[in-house]
């Protein structure tokens, strides 16, 4: 069988090698004639895949298959499930979703098999990785997170990408984690959540800027530039098509090239620039060409057809663009057949595989109705997907804004759950700083009482004597008592309602407030909170209210928790520098108000050891925090940002390292 197959090789070598003349000869070479055993085979058609994979569908294809047999036939359970995946993207990339799908099913079945963690070869990208079975199984996620994008099915696409992602974290691959991130930003762009999409992108170019693997660099900006088209900036979105050529040249990323060729010219077009769009245009068809017969739903050769002809028509030059409109329109009636046959085996390939799978776990009730959901869900995404081939209508958008809506209203019922927490976490915070405040009334109450008491004593005597004017001055000692102990009383209540009140899910009805004395209560709890738990603690606090403001229209309840977070922050900030400098050094936080502008500041700065350039972006994200574990849950700015924006306003920070930190809400002086 190997001799075979070698035989075929060299068969084929002299096609291959004049068809792709630029690669490199020696590594052809080793492939077809000089590897002298297997996993020399292996491991030289993985290189020439990795050369190919974003090139030439066809060449890709065909290494990646060569490589899925030479790993079967030596029982390398590892390499064939991480191969299986490079073959299923080119064969989804093809048009061959049923192929595809077989593809990844029977990848997923070797890299969910422990048994299968020593049957490997040590080459290629396995060689680096540590978690070798958990690496091929993020890459069937991977894979099959894009075969459902392709298909339209991306809520389960949506699912496997955020797995693939999981993942990668788990064992520090940086490639697969970019990958991951690369197409959640993809697939959060078709679904118009463009701000997911754009951060999804800028952590993909992050992580390229960390690790210096640039492969995908010139993907992740064509998409950046289109999320920047989506959103209205033409200019940026253009400067990002031009950044991902050069990249795209560079790391010979043909797909990446003929979307930014693509998305240049139809720029181009939209703003009339007639011989940029045709040149353009004509660059993104040249490219195509070499990439094969892809049939992506996004981008093909039908539509590289069909830009060219709108911009031969803009430059009425009617035989050129009706040439490439015939040529568009056969192109694109060669696709949607291939595309059409190839859903319905991708649908009878689901049918089956759901009825093999209720066969072999009918015992297991609820994982079975699991799985007929899932293909169930697959097969009516098949059927949009063939109505919008054939109709062409909105139905699916209608779908998608439902779907949008409903996930929207999840993000807010679950914000508000997670602003409850942590009310209720501070809260706790807060009981030894309520109980400082408190004691001081209930102290001036116990005292009054004691006079009055005494006083009673004496007006008794007083009246016995017969002494109506000292009766009568005692009396008014005592009224005058009764009032203290009324006005102190009143000053617990107020203290004990707003514990209440924090405490409480917030109303969302806006209420005119007074910032600077919520600021000031804060400010107050927060400090004697923290040094009832740690009597070494100790801050200078300084306060510098704006008096003009008056009272501002906030939900109370959600601005004074935002206030609170940034206090602890800044007396946490403090304590540690204090902690680490000792003597000589003053832990100081101060809180200010201003007015500006038709706005409201509340400033809250510190003199700590301030926020290191390298995670500053990083602050406003859900459950990041530098505090050590256990100390805090990274949801109090992310929560503080999202109240803030909530009431129009703005959350900000500057910051000096070593130096300190002031973190500014700006809110609209509207009342």
């Amino acid at each position: 069988m190997r001799n075979c197959s070698k035989l075929i090789l060299l068969l084929l070598f002299p096609i291959l090698s004049n068809a792709q003349g630029n690669f490199p000869d020696s590594l052809r070479k080793i492939f077809f004639v000089a590897a002298n055993n297997d996993s020399v085979l292996y491991e030289t058609g993985n290189k020439l895949y990795d050369y190919y994979e974003e090139v030439n569908r066809d060449s890709a294809f065909f290494y990646a298959d060569q490589c899925v047999q030479i790993s079967r036939e030596n029982n390398k359970k590892l390499n064939e499930a991480h191969i299986l995946t490079r073959k299923a993207y080119q064969e989804l990339n093809l048009g061959r979703y049923a192929e595809s799908l077989q593809s990844i099913l029977a990848s997923f079945a070797l890299s969910e098999n422990k048994a299968n963690e020593k049957n490997y070869w040590n080459v290629g990208t396995l060689k680096v990785e540590k978690e070798k079975r958990l690496y091929a199984l993020n890459c069937a996620h991977h894979i099959y997170g894009i075969l459902m994008r392709e298909t339209m099915n991306r809520e389960e696409a949506i699912i496997h990408f955020k797995e693939a992602k999981r993942i990668a974290v788990e064992i520090n691959s940086y490639a697969r984690s970019l990958l991951a991130s690369l197409n959640l930003g993809r697939i959060y762009m078709e679904t118009g959540k463009l701000d997911s999409a754009l951060y999804y992108e800028n952590d993909a170019a992050f992580i390229i800027k960390s690790s210096g693997w640039e492969k995908y660099l010139s993907t992740i900006l064509y998409y950046t530039g289109k999320i920047h088209l989506m959103k209205g900036d033409t200019i940026r979105g253009i400067q990002y098509f031009h950044q991902s050529i050069v990249s795209a040249i560079k790391q010979n990323n043909t797909d990446a090239l003929t979307r930014s060729y693509h998305g240049l010219s139809t720029s181009y077009f939209n703003s009339m620039q007639k011989d940029s769009s045709v040149y353009y245009a004509a660059k993104s068809l040249d490219a195509m060409k070499k990439m094969g017969k892809i049939t992506q739903i996004e981008y093909n050769l039908g539509d590289a057809y069909e830009g060219l002809y709108h911009a031969y028509q803009l430059n009425d030059q009617p035989d050129s663009a009706y040439k490439y409109l015939a040529l568009a329109q056969v192109t694109n009636d060669s696709i949607n057949q291939r595309r059409i046959k190839s859903l319905a085996e991708f649908q009878k390939l689901n049918l089956d595989e759901q009825q093999r799978l209720q066969r072999i776990e009918g015992e297991k009730v609820a994982y079975q109705n699991k799985m007929r959901t899932y293909f169930l869900l697959a097969g009516i995404g098949v059927l949009l997907l063939l109505a919008i081939i054939f109709y062409r209508n909105n139905r699916q958008k209608h779908k998608a804004k439902i779907k949008i809506e409903k996930a929207y209203d999840e993000l807010k019922a679950t914000q508000q759950q997670l602003i409850q927490s942590e009310k209720m976490a501070s809260l706790g915070e807060l009981t030894a700083g309520i109980a400082h405040e408190i004691q001081n009334p209930l102290n001036f109450v116990n005292n009054f009482s004691e006079v009055n008491t005494e006083l009673i004593d004496e007006l008794e005597q007083e009246v016995n004597k017969g002494d109506l004017d000292e009766v009568r001055a005692i009396a008014k000692d005592i009224k005058e008592n009764e009032l203290k102990i009324n006005h102190h009383g009143k000053r617990a209540d107020s203290i004990v309602k707003g514990m209440l009140q924090h405490s409480r899910s917030s109303s969302g009805i806006k209420e005119p407030t007074d910032i600077n004395a919520l600021a000031d209560e804060y400010l107050r709890l927060a400090f004697h909170g923290l040094k009832a738990k740690d009597r070494s603690f100790n801050a200078t606090t300084k306060t510098d209210f704006d008096s003009s403001i008056g009272k501002v229209n906030i939900i109370s309840q959600d601005i004074g928790r935002v206030i609170l977070n940034l206090i602890n922050n800044a007396f946490y900030a403090v304590d540690e520098k204090k902690k680490l400098i000792g003597n000589g050094y003053e832990p100081t936080v101060s809180v200010s108000t201003k007015k500006t502008n038709g706005k409201v500041e509340v400033q809250v700065s510190d003199n700590g050891n301030g926020i290191p350039q390298k995670v500053l972006d990083k602050i406003f994200q859900p459950f990041f925090t530098t505090k050590p574990t256990g100390q805090g849950t990274g949801l109090g700015l992310s929560l503080s940002y999202d109240i803030v924006k909530v009431h129009g306003g703005k959350l900000r920070v500057e910051t000096k390292e070593g130096e300190g930190s002031k973190f500014i809400i700006e809110l609209p002086n509207q009342f």
